[in-house]
């Protein structure tokens, strides 16, 4: 993990955890239960990013001459991520997220890929199944960024006179340089949430973040987050 991360997972709980604290002092005297409708949020988590249908045309890196095209390829990232929300109605809610990579994946020994950042909004509906657990469904839109790092690797390629190794590389005029070809997309994410006391909750997420439509990449997530409702 470099110094970078190490930083951004400092600063993200730092944030969460400081403004957990001044929520805390300043509703410390309430004796009323707030519903839902009079209820906003904080919470932090960790979530896991699948890359899906990523496409690595490469060329011979001596030549430049098209070698071959390996799809489709998955990755696996993880990031940081905080969200403050509030619900409009006792069933009905709407929240803002950011969230920041802390560990890459490197697909075909070709690509480092990580999300930089995300930043999302959301609206949707929230429904009682237990007196202790809940559902959510959510949707919205993303802005994001990725952190993309090309490699060399040596690979047996068909050439004029047969099968040879070969240094390759992505390429160049076929990969866009940050992967992405646009920087906003529909999301959507489907949830559980577990009561643990009054104000405490532990949420399970899944769904997509993104779906580039230059590259056609997607990245759905599942995440694991710890609300505190005030």
């Amino acid at each position: 993990m470099n110094f970078r991360s190490k930083y951004r997972i400092h600063f993200l709980l730092k944030i969460f955890f400081s403004m957990i604290a001044l929520t805390h002092n300043a509703f410390a005297n309430e004796e009323v239960v707030l519903e839902k409708k009079d209820r906003s949020y904080l919470s932090g988590g960790i979530v896991l990013n699948e890359f899906r249908s990523v496409s690595i045309p490469y060329v011979d890196s001596e030549t430049l001459q098209f070698a071959g095209d390996n799809f489709p390829l998955t990755g696996q990232t993880y990031a940081l991520s905080i969200k403050y929300g509030t619900y409009i109605t006792e069933n009905f809610k709407t929240e803002i997220r950011y969230s920041t990579g802390v560990r890459e994946d490197t697909i075909d020994e070709m690509l480092d890929v990580n999300i930089n950042y995300a930043f999302n909004w959301y609206i949707g509906g929230t429904h009682p199944i237990t007196d202790y657990l809940g559902a959510y469904a959510l949707v919205g839109v993303s802005f994001y960024d990725a952190d993309v790092k090309q490699k060399e690797t040596r690979r047996i390629i068909d050439t004029e006179v047969g099968p040879s190794l070969r240094l390759i590389r992505p390429s160049p005029s076929e990969i866009d340089k940050d992967l992405f070809g646009t920087k906003f997309s529909m999301s959507w994410m489907l949830g559980l949430d577990y009561k643990l006391s009054d104000q405490w909750y532990l949420e399970f997420e899944y769904g997509r973040l993104l779906k580039d439509t230059s590259s056609n990449i997607k990245v759905y997530q599942a995440g694991t987050h710890l609300r505190y409702e005030f």
